[in-house]
C-alpha cells in the first residue's frame, strides 16, 4: 500500500481472562479507508465492548480494552508503511 503518517498508540490492558497485554496500535480513524469495513468493526464492537484497532507488529486487527487499561496509553506520531 503507501506511507501514512498515523498516531501510533501505546497501552497495557488486561483481558477477559485476567492475562495483560501490550499494544502498539491504531485506530480505525487514521486506517485507510480500503482496509475498514464499518459493519464487521461495528458489530464486533458491540459484542465485545472493546475498540477494534490495528496492531503494528502483529500487522493485523485486534481489539483494545480501555476499561481495564493498566498505565498510561501514550501517543507518538509516525509514518507507517500499510
Amino acid at each position: 500500500m503507501s506511507n501514512s503518517n498515523v498516531t501510533i498508540f501505546n497501552g497495557t490492558f488486561r483481558k477477559q481472562n485476567g492475562e495483560t497485554r501490550s499494544m502498539r496500535f491504531i485506530r480505525k480513524s487514521d486506517l485507510p479507508t480500503s482496509m475498514v469495513n464499518e459493519a464487521i468493526i461495528s458489530n464486533l464492537e458491540s459484542k465485545t465492548h472493546s475498540e477494534v484497532v490495528y496492531d503494528v507488529d502483529k500487522r493485523g486487527f485486534r481489539q483494545f480494552n480501555w476499561k481495564t487499561v493498566q498505565g498510561d496509553v501514550t501517543e507518538t506520531s509516525s509514518t507507517f508503511n500499510f
